[in-house]
């Protein structure tokens, strides 16, 4: 039996769609980023995310010294 624990209260659910539901009840959780950005205003809830967007500064920068 797979269970889904909510990730701020530890409330258990039997389905992902009950989980669902009841994060509404966390509307922190909606606005609330937990990653952030050090360069510019950027934040995410997925540490991959950051990481990519970290990425495309880079790509960026390397893309500014090329033109110059």
């Amino acid at each position: 039996l797979t269970v889904y624990p909510c990730m701020i209260c530890g409330k258990k659910f039997k389905s992902r769609g009950f989980l669902k539901r009841h994060m509404k009840n966390h509307p922190e959780h909606l606005t609330k980023k937990k990653y952030r950005c050090t360069d510019c205003d950027y934040t995410t809830n997925k540490k991959l995310s950051l990481h990519n967007h970290l990425e495309s500064h880079k790509l960026t920068s390397k893309t500014e010294k090329a033109i110059e």
